[in-house]
Order: structure tokens, then C-alpha cells, then sequence
């Protein structure tokens, strides 16, 4: 998962997305045939309008979902549509790499919930966690596609927030003072663990990165608790203070 400036704040970006997406549906193939090689989600032609593209070689069976392979999801604004050349956004805020995997169930739930969110001017993270179907069966979301196959984020240059989700994830913060999140609740999106992550570009000291963690009532929400079960791995020292956490009650 590559951030940009605009994404620098993963949970703000993508609440700001939903909220100003101004589309609720299916979002269109780019052939009439499967299989596909791209999926759109938003508003087409319309200047500055939100969307997503998903890109891979993929056909779409009903009821079962997704088949085939991803490669690659992409957010932006400016969302046009070529019959030459496809789906293109003018400007790609976010793009996470699929791997060229085969789409998972949870996979097919987190791309209807992308487009589907009737109450998204109360619940713009419902596009990411999960919408309730006109069926009344319940989606799984973007952020639980995540937690099951797990993230590498990278940073930019500037003050990154990058967010641990329910599977084992790489943080890699760049320049600038970077905050690493662990909420074990992002809005009702994780469950009752975390994973185990790493944490790569970490700056200590008082003007240094920062871990952010909302583990109210765990063994962690606390400096001291957090600081007597640290470990480092390499040979270089870092020495953790205080300013370096944040505790979110």
C-alpha cells in the first residue's frame, strides 16, 4: 500500500473519499465480456469526482462474486472512462497491491460495501467496514479484506499515520514524524487482536515518531507496561521516552 500526500492520513483520507464519492451502486466492467480487465466504482467524467479502479483479470459470477486475479486497487479523484484505453483517475491518491491473488470471499463483500453505503453522510467508514446489502445480509469490508491477508504502508516524506489492522502488517514510516496506529477498535473495524506487526524507519527520541495505541484495558496501554515488553532487533540503540506514545482512552 503506497501513500501519497493526500493519503498521508490513511483513516482521514479514506473518511473524506467516502463522504465526498456521491455514488451508490454496481460501478461497471470496461468490456461487456468477461473476463475484465478493470472494475470502477464512482462517478465517470465528472472533474474532481471520487473513485476507485480495480485492476487484474477477473470475471464476476452471481452469487458467488469475484474469480480470477487482482492486481491492484486504486483511489483517487477524477475518474474517466476510454473505450481505447479503459478506467484512469487525474489523480491517484492511494494504491494498494493485490498481489495477483485469487479474490477471497471477504475480497467480493469488500468491493460491494466500497459503492454501497446508503448511510454515508452518519457512517463514511462503512464503505470500509462493511454495509448492511438491500438482501439484509451483512458485507465484509475493505479493512476486513486486510486484516486477512495482512499490509505492507509505505510512508512519504511527510507526517504519515499509518494503522495496524487485524493481520500482520509492515509500517514502513519515511521522513518527517510519522505516527504508527494501534487501535484495536478503528470505528468497529478490528477485532480483539492486532496481529503481529513491524515497524520499519522508526525515529525515537522526544522530536521522534510516535506509536499511537488504543488498547484500553490490555497489558499495553500504559508507557511503562509498553517499554518493559519492547525489544529491538539489529544492533542499532534507540532510546524510547515518553513522547515517543500516545494512550487513547
Amino acid at each position: 500500500m503506497n501513500l501519497t500526500a493526500a493519503s498521508a492520513n490513511l483513516l482521514n483520507y479514506l473518511k473524506g473519499w467516502a463522504t465526498n464519492l456521491n455514488y451508490e451502486g454496481n460501478g461497471q466492467f470496461d468490456s461487456t465480456l468477461p473476463p475484465y480487465d478493470e472494475w470502477a466504482g464512482g462517478q465517470v467524467d465528472i472533474a474532481g469526482s471520487r473513485g476507485v479502479i480495480l485492476e487484474g483479470n477477473f470475471s464476476y459470477i452471481i452469487p458467488a462474486g469475484f474469480t480470477g486475479t487482482v492486481d491492484s486497487l486504486e483511489f483517487g479523484r477524477g475518474l474517466t472512462s476510454s473505450s481505447s484505453s479503459g478506467f484512469d483517475l487525474a489523480n491517484t491518491d492511494l494504491s494498494i497491491d493485490l498481489g495477483g491473488v485469487s479474490p477471497s470471499k471477504t475480497f467480493t463483500g469488500a468491493i460491494y460495501s466500497l459503492t454501497h453505503n446508503s448511510n454515508v453522510d452518519s457512517d463514511p467508514l462503512a464503505n470500509f467496514t462493511g454495509v448492511t446489502s438491500k438482501s439484509g445480509k451483512q458485507q465484509d469490508g475493505l479493512f476486513d479484506y486486510l486484516g486477512e491477508v495482512g499490509t505492507v504502508q509505505n510512508g512519504t516524506s511527510g507526517n504519515d499515520w499509518l494503522y495496524s489492522f487485524d493481520g500482520n502488517d509492515t509500517l514502513n514510516g519515511g521522513a518527517g514524524r510519522d505516527r504508527f496506529v494501534f487501535d484495536r477498535d478503528i470505528d468497529g473495524a478490528l477485532s480483539s487482536t492486532i496481529g503481529n506487526d513491524a515497524v520499519n524507519g522508526f525515529t525515537a527520541g522526544a522530536k521522534g515518531d510516535i506509536v499511537r495505541l488504543a488498547l484500553q484495558s490490555t497489558a499495553f496501554d500504559s508507557f511503562a507496561e509498553v517499554y518493559a515488553a519492547s525489544s529491538q532487533a539489529g544492533a542499532n540503540t534507540a532510546a524510547l521516552v515518553a513522547g515517543n506514545f500516545e494512550f487513547v482512552a
